[in-house]
């Protein structure tokens, strides 16, 4: 699958080679899943199925390139519903920039719908073969879909010592060792502020006795930039070859998808090998799948948005998550924005606990709709503040407490107090290394009770 090949056709060892179909020989053939962007459709002959088709691409180069059709996947009810979405969204012309083949009765719209499909390959111009869809994708932004590729891995990790020694309250609290060993620890990860591999290592040993809660035995999503962040970065929820078995696998119970965790420090280290430059969590531990136990408000202002107004955002939820009796914290994004969250104890299931947010959300934009805005596409948040509450659905993730981010200045999203807050603190406050951060460091844990004090969600 990794080298692009439709599968593998395999025999029975005991059996002899004879033509023709039979039980002796197998043929697993290999998926693809990506999100595409929807630029058209063809209606269904039909009576009572809405759509025959749809047509879908990707973002290169500033275009959207025609990446096939997609026939299979819909209920009737499904396809009904999904023509009700694109009817509202009818263009006169195609969004695409590449040709697309005509069809009977065919219907251009706006590039604004995002679908998951399941494919078997891409053909040599770029065509995705017997594709199914597999549903809309409210939480990807259409502009940020392009063509995902498979990468090669980039070495195994070889096994040695590494000891580092963490920081809690000012002070050494002993060593945490690990039996993965860096390869060329001395490579740049963020060139222009000069940490490496080691530094990225020697961060997550100091904050690791903060940090071990939010991380161990929870479904991961991994930003990696393998040459670097100057370099091509990808995002990755899935196991690849050369993979150390430090990083963990499952299966979700409900779907059978891949899910990696990791188990202790030796995991954090494993990914640092990896070239992993952000590590992002699900909302839930591998225990408890379908309830999360946390919801998360992320900030996400306009380009032109003054920190001042971001920061004014947050306290201002703070303020409403007080006025429900909700436990709340709050910590830099490291990047634009903050991300206020609320520790759940885990009982209400996915789609409450989402239902929650999003009507939080919708209520920020009714109170102050020139400041705030529920909805994802960049049209809509021009000038205000994308109070993003998708980030609450299953096996949608946000950056963990702690983890390095893939920007410049090679920043840390921290976990801060809401006095700090007050005060004026950026979100980009934090570098790797750096004595703002190590000072930090220094101060009292303020998250240290953040699941001790969860709540069970109730909606009334």
């Amino acid at each position: 699958c990794r080298m692009g090949l439709e599968g593998v056709v395999s025999k029975r060892a005991d059996a002899p080679y004879r033509s023709g179909r039979g039980p002796t020989w197998v043929k697993s053939k290999c998926t693809a899943r990506q999100e595409f962007v929807i630029g058209g459709y063809l209606p269904s002959d039909k009576t009572g199925r809405g759509l025959r088709s749809i047509l879908v691409g990707f973002h290169e180069g500033g275009k959207l390139h025609y990446a096939g059709r997609v026939g299979t996947g819909f209920s009737g009810k499904g396809a009904n519903e999904l023509k009700a979405k694109l009817d509202a969204l009818t263009a006169k012309s195609s969004p695409f920039s590449t040709a697309v083949p005509k069809g009977k009765g065919l219907v251009w719209v706006k590039p604004e719908l995002v679908g998951e499909v399941e494919f078997r390959s891409w053909t040599s111009d770029r065509i995705i073969r017997h594709a199914s869809f597999q549903g809309l994708r409210e939480d990807k932004p259409a502009e940020e879909v392009v063509q995902e590729k498979p990468k090669a891995a980039t070495g195994k990790p070889s096994t040695g010592k590494s000891t580092a020694k963490p920081a809690s309250g000012g002070k050494a609290a002993g060593s945490i060792t690990t039996t993965v060993k860096l390869s060329h620890p001395d490579k740049l990860l963020w060139p222009d502020e000069n940490i490496s591999k080691q530094g990225l290592l020697d961060h997550y040993a100091q904050v690791w006795p903060r940090m071990e809660q939010f991380v161990v035995n929870r479904p991961l999503s991994l930003v990696r930039a393998p040459d670097g962040v100057g370099g091509q970065r990808f995002f990755q929820k899935h196991a690849s070859a050369g993979m150390s078995d430090k990083i963990a696998r499952m299966k979700d119970p409900t779907d059978g998808e891949e899910i990696l965790f990791i188990r202790d420090f030796d995991g954090v280290a494993a990914l640092v090998q990896y070239g992993v430059v952000e590590i992002h969590i699900w909302g839930c531990t591998i225990d408890e799948i379908e309830k999360p136990d946390q919801i998360i408000f992320d900030l996400d202002p306009d380009e032109g948005v003054d920190v001042k107004a971001v920061r004014e955002a947050a306290l201002d939820i703070r303020g409403k998550l007080d006025e429900l009796s909700l436990p709340n914290f709050v910590k830099t994004s490291g990047g634009k924005g903050y991300h206020v969250l609320v520790p759940l104890k885990p009982s209400a299931e996915w789609d409450a606990v989402k239902g929650f947010a999003h009507d939080f959300a919708r209520a920020l934009e009714q109170g102050a709709p020139d400041r705030y805005t529920a909805t994802l596409s960049k049209k809509a948040r021009t000038g205000k503040i994308f109070v993003d509450y998708l980030r609450n659905g299953k096996g949608s993730t946000t950056v963990a407490p702690y983890s390095s981010r893939a920007k410049k200045g090679a920043t840390v999203s921290m976990p801060v107090t809401w006095p700090e807050i007050e005060a004026g603190l950026p979100p980009n406050a934090f570098p790797i290394g750096d004595k703002t951060t190590l000072k930090q460091l220094a101060k009292a844990d303020p998250w240290r009770e953040f699941f001790k004090q969860g709540k069970a969600l109730k909606r009334g």
